[in-house]
């Protein structure tokens, strides 16, 4: 579950610390700088697509432009011959067909027409000129008979339905104008145009100054759409430029044009997704180097981390167990940086100091016990050899007294006799102090008995259930063992008694081939049990304490369990 302690604890994370303001930093950097980038490359690209395209088109449109000013000029040459300026009608055919060699680049035919339309002499024959007649009707009524300009114009094949130009040149003799037609190819348009690299797929167009196009012959028009993107650009139609637009299918096209005469135009047109495939093998892969070099940079960080972390997590573990009383945990190294070690190092000295201090405390804890028993024997000897034998003494005297009165006096036997059951408490209270003192059981009969008395005095004191169980084979231990047994099996049971309000006590004794394990169990209250035992201390549990220290100093271990609720279970183990 997320709490806010949670989220505190992970803030102030390393780990989070370095993904905070190392990793996530650089890896926005370095994917603000691809971008940025790839769409600068892009931009660059285009500008150098559409200066491309831009020159490709005004190259060709400037060789066109010279085919069909020779075209022109062949055209007016023939017309200017003497023979056909001054011939007879009758002989146009005749000089028409004298003159073909220099009109081979007219490829679809040649023709002398009046203003009126009338065909004076043609090839190929009539029937075809007649029906182109009416495309070339608006251009006649321009010109007159030895006035005018050259026209170019467009004518469509009604058979064929293709689209052809035409030069026609006025005043020629009786003839109202001299008229060359000729494909793209004739003029040599269609060869420059085939021979013009427009990328994969790029198309270079010529068309005329109503849109229609010329070349290539596959294509029976252009898209309207690329015209019409020109002129609501505001471009000029009369002015080279290249700009992108999209296509009726809204694909991204780079378009270029540049203007010939009379409104014709060569257009190149090239789409944009072939520019970007071979330009994005190189632009798509920069993010992929970048985010190659920024999970590097985090697995590089990642090793790095681990290089802090992990011994990090290793010397708080060990420092957690020095707490527990582990004093060589940070003995071995834990890896990592070398200030990581320094600080091993650091709390494997403290450790040992506290050690050292700890080996000399519980020396001088285990002359003071051994101190303590003596005094405890030494005050239980005096008690039990002078005062009590005194006690019964003066016990015996009165009783003596008691009976020496005469009958009359029974006001003075009376006082005797309180005197004589008084002197009786306090000897039985001094025989009880005396065992605590001096367990008596313990040293005459042994362990067993001496716990038995233990639990004897519990039951008969508190009316608890006292149970006492032996397991194994007993045997006689060393004294100072024994006694260590009786003290904490007699804390444990006076803790019992003062504090659990259990009803049911079960003290086990298990004989080992190593030694003795005690295990003290109760249904009592319980109590929360602190996380280290130097807190045992600090909430008042001396008791508890001194018995871990008993165990210790002996070579020995002893571990507490209790829940609010859920009782108290004891167990120490004493080696041989």
């Amino acid at each position: 579950m997320i709490t806010r302690d949670w989220l505190k604890r992970l803030w102030r994370d390393l780990r989070s610390q370095m993904l905070l303001w190392i990793v996530f930093p650089v890896a926005a950097i370095l994917l603000a700088l691809s971008f940025t980038g790839v769409y600068s490359h892009q931009r660059a690209m285009r500008t150098l697509v559409e200066d491309r395209d831009l020159a490709l088109a005004t190259v060709a449109a400037s060789a066109i432009e010279e085919g069909l000013d020779r075209c022109r000029d062949t055209l007016e040459s023939v017309r200017d011959q003497a023979g056909l300026r001054h011939a007879e009608p009758v002989d146009y055919p005749l000089l028409l067909r004298e003159y073909s060699p220099q009109l081979g680049a007219f490829d679809e035919g040649v023709a002398l027409l009046t203003t009126g339309g009338e065909v004076l002499a043609a090839w190929p024959d009539s029937d075809v000129w007649t029906a182109r007649i009416q495309g070339v009707m608006p251009a006649l009524e321009q010109i007159s008979v030895g006035e005018g300009p050259p026209l170019l114009i467009t004518l469509e094949e009604p058979l064929s339905r293709r689209t052809l130009a035409a030069w026609v040149v006025a005043g020629v003799g009786q003839a109202g104008a001299l008229v060359g037609v000729f494909s793209p190819k004739g003029c040599g348009a269609e060869q420059i145009l085939a021979d013009l690299t427009v990328g994969s797929t790029g198309v270079a167009y010529l068309i005329d100054g109503r849109g229609t196009v010329l070349y290539p012959l596959s294509q029976f028009q252009l898209e309207s759409d690329a015209l019409t993107h020109l002129r609501m650009d505001g471009t000029q139609l009369a002015e080279a430029g290249a700009h992108v637009h999209r296509d009726l299918a809204g694909e991204p096209m780079v378009l270029a044009h540049a203007p010939l005469r009379d409104g014709w135009m060569v257009i190149v047109q090239e789409p944009w997704s072939d520019l970007l495939a071979p330009m994005m093998r190189y632009s798509q892969i920069t993010p992929l180097v970048v985010v190659l070099i920024a999970l590097g940079s985090l697995i590089t960080i990642a090793l790095g981390v681990r290089q802090v972390l992990l011994p990090l997590e290793a010397l708080r573990h060990s420092a957690s167990k020095i707490a527990e009383g582990d004093f060589s945990a940070a003995r071995d190294p834990v890896g990592g940086i070398t200030e990581i070690d320094e600080l091993r190092i650091s709390i494997n000295e403290m450790a040992d100091r506290v050690r050292s201090y700890q080996t000399s405390m519980r020396s001088y804890a285990a002359a003071l016990t051994a101190a303590q028993d003596e005094e405890r024997l030494r005050v239980g000897h005096e008690l039990h050899d002078d005062t009590v034998q005194s006690l019964v003494v003066l016990s015996q005297e009165l009783e003596r007294a008691q009976r020496d009165l005469p009958a009359t006096a029974k006001r003075s036997g009376q006082k005797l006799a309180d005197l004589r059951e008084l002197t009786g408490s306090i000897i039985d209270d001094l025989r009880r102090y005396i065992g605590d003192l001096r367990p008596v059981y313990l040293e005459d009969l042994g362990l067993i008995p001496g716990l038995q008395k233990l639990a004897d005095d519990l039951a008969a004191s508190d009316h608890i259930d006292t149970e006492l169980e032996v397991s194994g084979t007993p045997y006689r231990l060393a004294a100072d063992v024994e006694l260590a047994i009786f003290r904490i099996v007699q804390e444990a049971l006076n803790n019992v008694e003062q504090h659990a309000q259990a009803s049911r006590v079960h003290v086990r004794a298990q004989f080992d081939s190593d030694g003795i394990t005690v295990f003290i169990e109760d249904d009592g209250v319980g109590f929360e049990l602190p996380e280290t035992p130097n807190e045992l201390t600090e909430r008042g549990h001396f008791g508890l304490m001194g018995m871990q220290e008993r165990a210790i100093l002996l070579g020995g271990w002893l571990s507490t369990w209790s829940e609010p609720g859920q009782g108290t279970r004891i167990v120490f183990h004493l080696p041989v």
